[in-house]
């Protein structure tokens, strides 16, 4: 088995905002915000994704994980991200519309995103959208094999994480021209751990945000 170092991993996935954060800082100048309860479900992260994908916030959840509270928001239009303490990832991502593909357009694809990251070993696409030779895919990968830390110390867990993917079509092959985390968390060390039960809710997405506070009451997340 090849070993990978977790140092080096950290190091190499730099985002907006610095070196291995997800999460964009904000700005007390920037008066946005975004609450709700949820019913149904008990949440773990609840992340809020600027449109153009560039800048990603994290909610302040309340201590039985059933609200949450975005504030100091940019203005703009947001998608939203719920994580759920039994392992659900419901999301309202503005992807567009999904995609269709012959079977060996769908192969290169796989095989794009597969090659995007080679760290993890074990992915799945959520959901795929497709506008002429541009791709949007929301992945989510895992870690369930042996990882080393830089000092050489094995780390007793794995990784999970969750993506936006832009891939462009060449040829007979799909390359990643850009990618933007929304979620890296490490997970009981297990092989084989169950990937996220994903729900598409469009009605988490294209939140319109300006300096008012916006309350989107009570959201109703019961599994079905």
């Amino acid at each position: 088995m090849i070993l990978i170092l977790l140092g080096f991993f950290l190091t190499s996935i730099a985002r907006a905002d610095g070196p291995g954060r997800i999460y964009t800082k904000t700005l007390t100048t920037d008066t946005g915000v975004i609450s709700a309860k949820v019913k149904g479900a008990v949440l773990t992260h609840a992340i809020a994704v600027e449109r153009d994908r560039t800048r990603v916030y994290l909610a302040t959840l309340d201590d039985a994980g059933t609200g949450f509270r975005f504030t100091n928001l940019p203005v703009g239009r947001f998608d939203l991200v719920l994580v759920t303490k039994d392992n659900r990832v419901l999301e309202g991502l503005a992807l567009g519309a999904a995609a269709v593909l012959p079977e060996d357009r769908a192969k290169h694809l796989e095989d794009g995103v597969t090659k995007a990251d080679s760290f993890f070993n074990r992915r799945i696409r959520h959901r795929t959208a497709l506008e002429g030779e541009v791709a949007l895919v929301f992945v989510e990968r895992l870690r369930d094999g042996k990882i080393l830390r830089g000092s050489g110390e094995e780390l007793n867990a794995g990784l999970r994480r969750l993506e936006i993917i832009e891939l462009h079509e060449a040829t007979d092959e799909w390359q990643m021209v850009r990618t933007r985390h929304l979620y890296r968390e490490e997970t009981p060390r297990q092989q084989g751990i169950a990937f996220f039960t994903h729900v598409h809710r469009p009605a988490l997405g294209g939140l319109r945000i300006g300096t008012s506070p916006r309350d989107l009451g009570t959201l109703d997340l019961t599994s079905t």
